[in-house]
Parts: C-alpha cells; structure tokens; sequence
C-alpha cells in the first residue's frame, strides 16, 4: 500500500476519533445524555377471536406465537393499562375506537378498527431510550414484581374492576372463593357486587357468603373505591368477630336473663351516666314505670324520680340536693357507696354502688325489711332475756364450746367484780377461773370446771359448793345447754332457794337456750 493511502487513512481516523470525543466532551458539558429513538409499532389482525396477523413486536410484548394468540390472550395483557378494552371483540361497534393509556404519564394510544368480524388494532411504540434506562426498568420491574408477589399471595380476596364491573384483576384467593361458591371464570357479577354495589364513593359492609359442598356461610369486610377510573375492591375474612359477637351477644342474654330473674334492683350506667341495663325488680322496688327507665335517664333524674316517689329518704336540706347525688355518683364509682333506707312506708333497702369497667356505675337495691324485722325481734328478745337474767339474785354465766364467756347477768359482775361488756377482748373459761379463784379458797372443782368446759360428747348437770375468802359458801352448779355450751350458777347459800327463783331460773334458761 503507498505510504500517501495509510497517511490519509490514519488522518481519516484521527479526524473521527477527535469528532467523536469532541461530541461526548459537549454532551458532558451540556449535561445531557445520548438518547437513541426506536419504533416498534405492536399491530394485530383479528378475525373474530383469532390473530391473523401480528407484528413481530407484538408477539414479543404478549410472549406468544401466532397460532396462540387470542383476543382473550391479548386482553388479559392490556386490560391492566387500558380500562375500556372490550372483552369480547363481539362488543365492540364497527369504525374507528381510540383508547387512552389508564395510568398518568402514560401516552400510549390504543387504536382499534372494526371492519364487520375483523378488528385491526395497533399501539404505537415511540419510545425513547437514554442511558440508564435499562437499568430504571430493571428497578421498576423488581418492584412490580415484588407487588405482584404479595397481591397475589394475600391470604384474603382482592381484585380490580373496570367501569362496566368487568374483572380486570383478581389473585388466587378471589380465585378460591369465586369456585367454592360456585362462581365460573367469566361469571357476572363479580363477587359481593351484590353487597358493594357500583358506586365510585368508597364503602365498606360485611357481606355473608355460603360455600360448597360444605354450605358453611363465611363472614367478609368487604370494601372497595375507585382509583383513578378503577374500582379496587378487598375483602378480608371476620369470621372470628363473627364468633366472637355471637358469644358476648349471647352471654349478654344469658346475664339478662339472670338478672331478670334475681330479687335484687339493678341499674347500670354507663360511662356518660344515662340507665344502660336494668332488671324487673328495680321496677317492682322503686315503682318507676318502665317506660321511663326505657327511656334511659340520667343519673340525675333517675334519683330525683326516685325522692318523687318517696322511694329513698328525704334530703335535709333540698338546696344541697345535687351536690349530695354527686357526691353519691363519686362515692360509687369509687365503690364506697353503701347505705340503708329507711322508708317511709316502712321499708327498708340496702343501697350498693359498685364501679364497672368504662367508667360505668352500677347500683344494687335490695329489699332487707323481711331481715331488718327478724333482726329486731331477735334483739328484743336478746334484750328480754337479759332482762330476766338481771332479775335473779343468782350470778349466771354462759360459756361457748370454745371456752368464751358469751352471756352473764348483773349479779354474776357484782358477785366476781368485773363486767364484760367493758371488756376490749374476749374472756375465756381461763380468765374466769383465775377470778374465781382469786375471790376464793383453793379448790380442786376449778380446774374440773375449766375441763368441763372444753369438753365435748355427753355431759351431764354437777354442783360443787365453794368458800369464798370472806367465808360465805357459794353453790355452784354447771349446766351443759345446747350447741354444746355450758352454764355455770352461783348462788349464796343463805337458806332455800325460794320458788320463784327457780321458775323463774327455769325460764331464763329456756330463753337462753333458744336464743344459743
């Protein structure tokens, strides 16, 4: 080769080489980025369901060959980026259609013709690609993949639906549900449609829905809302809330019925103070009509309707009125609220205020008149019995099983010098004995007395005479009673004994036993 051929030659790629350098140093300066324009137009012939034709891009964007593609197969690819795409080419009018890319920034335009059975449709593919572009789609590919994992893998229905309520999306556990109830691939409506409805506002109900072969009904939260012309639905399994409803709904009944059938008046309120819950018997012990109680009153009123009816004690002084009922409210909630009403009718009631859980109150009344009365009688016959015991001349003492000295008369305290009844602790058989013995002689019978007392099984009456230290002779005699206690009687030997004090001992006694 002449020397002048390789000289130009070199000089030619010298010149290309600075070019190209030339070229890159002002596209760093200018800050931009070399960007290189393709055009692959995606274009397809259908005739009725079939594909025809398609260009090669075409069969590369849907992943397919010829012989397999369907419109089916082509909608299944393009509905999720163009919402009005028929299903079926059947639905789609003769002429020319043009539809708009769903998502913002996305220019792309679908086109399609109709010419009798056979539809043309093509979708121009101007894109520009500049450096790192691969790399962008790269990312944006890992995160829909990612996306797509978890939608598809959710445990829980979801799906997507076009402005016609045509399924655009769905994943395997809509698949799921749609065959155990029976519901085909293509089935319309979709699921819930029938609860959710077409609305684009978001709502959210429940919806029951009966499975096969089991006919097991499943509880679902179902809610959908419309994204930018897309109706994206959910619906999220309850069937444990469901169960758990039903068991507090029916241990509530339960708790009605148990209160319904207690003697006790109950109001509970709740936390905002108004009647939540009460029973029969409040009706029938406050004789509030229960329209009113119905009615969920306050507090407040609840009381004031219950000093109407005369049915609680009358304030001192009605000025004060509510601040008294407050300080009651406070009391209760606190639970410190206990009193005893004494009616005017004669009656009487145990008041109770008990706090509940949310700050409610509940207040108990029951009816003690029936105890009060027994209570009383019994004290008076307590009173009498004292009374008659007071009257002998002999000193009395009862004695429990234990060993506690339970009941003795006035002469018994004047006789040994000590009165029980001023006494902080209780006086045991030990005590007595070491009083007795004090006052007294030395005596075996003491010790025999303590014995007898914390004794048990069969015992029969014994005397023992005793001296006492100022030499006047006492009689003493143990009597076993009934519950297993024991009388002791101390009497002054100044002649017979006359016999009225023995009737009379003789009633004590049965007085005292009955009363044990």
């Amino acid at each position: 080769m002449p020397l002048i051929d390789i000289i130009i030659i070199a000089a030619t790629a010298l010149v290309s080489a600075v070019a190209v350098l030339g070229a890159i140093f002002w596209l760093g300066v200018r800050g931009s980025k070399p960007k290189i324009h393709l055009f692959n137009d995606i274009s397809i012939l259908f005739d009725r369901d079939l594909a025809t034709h398609a260009s090669p891009s075409a069969l590369v964007a849907l992943d397919c060959e010829l012989e397999t593609l369907t419109w089916s197969l082509m909608y299944d690819q393009l509905r999720h980026r163009f919402k009005d795409l028929p299903p079926d080419p059947a639905l789609l009018p003769d002429g020319v259609h043009y539809i708009q890319a769903l998502m913002r920034g996305d220019n792309g335009l679908l086109t399609m013709e109709k010419r009798g059975a056979v539809v043309e449709l093509s979708l121009s593919a101007a894109v520009e690609y500049s450096i790192g572009h691969n790399e962008r789609m790269q990312l944006l590919q890992a995160k829909i993949d990612t996306l797509e994992r978890s939608s598809t893998s959710a445990p829980y229905p979801m799906w997507q639906k076009d402005g016609q309520g045509h399924i655009l999306w769905k994943n395997e556990a809509y698949d799921q549900l749609a065959r155990s109830v029976d519901y085909g691939e293509d089935t319309l409506p979709a699921l819930f449609d029938d609860v959710l409805g077409s609305s684009p506002a978001p709502i959210h109900r429940r919806a029951a829905v009966t499975t096969q072969p089991d006919g097991k009904t499943h509880w679902f939260d179902a809610s959908q809302q419309d994204i930018d012309g897309v109706t994206v639905a959910h619906a999220i399994n309850i069937d444990a809330v469901i169960d758990a409803e039903v068991a507090q709904r029916n241990f509530v009944q339960t708790l009605a019925k148990t209160f319904a059938q207690l003697p006790i008046g109950l109001a509970i309120f709740d936390r905002k103070g108004q009647l939540a819950l009460f029973n029969p018997a409040l009706v029938e012990l406050t004789r509030l009509p229960a329209e009113f109680l119905s009615a969920q009153p306050d507090l407040l009123s609840f009381f004031d309707r219950l000093r109407e009816n005369r049915m609680m004690p009358e304030p001192k002084n009605y000025r004060t009125w509510r601040q008294d009922i407050a300080d009651l409210i406070r009391a209760a909630a606190d639970g410190r609220y206990h009193e005893i009403w004494t009616l005017e009718s004669g009656q009487t009631y145990r008041v109770n205020g008990k706090p509940h859980p949310d700050h409610a109150v509940a207040f108990l009344i029951e009816d003690i008149s029936a105890e009060v009365s027994v209570t009383r009688n019994f004290r008076a016959e307590l009173d009498m019995s004292q009374s008659m015991m007071d009257a002998l001349s002999e000193g009395l003492a009862l004695f429990s099983p234990a060993g506690v000295l339970t009941l003795c008369n006035r002469s018994y305290s004047d006789m040994w010098g000590f009165d029980p009844e001023h006494s902080f602790s209780d006086i045991t058989i030990g005590d007595s004995v070491k009083a007795w013995r004090d006052k007294c002689q030395p005596n075996a019978a003491w010790a025999a007395i303590s014995d007898f007392v914390r004794s048990s099984g069969p015992r029969s009456e014994w005397s023992v005479e005793v001296l006492a230290t100022d030499g006047k002779k006492i009689l003493c005699t143990v009597t076993p009673v009934a519950g297993g206690a024991t009388m002791i009687q101390f009497d002054l030997l100044r002649g017979d004994v006359s016999n009225r004090s023995k009737h009379l001992k003789i009633a004590v006694l049965g007085q005292t036993r009955n009363a044990i």
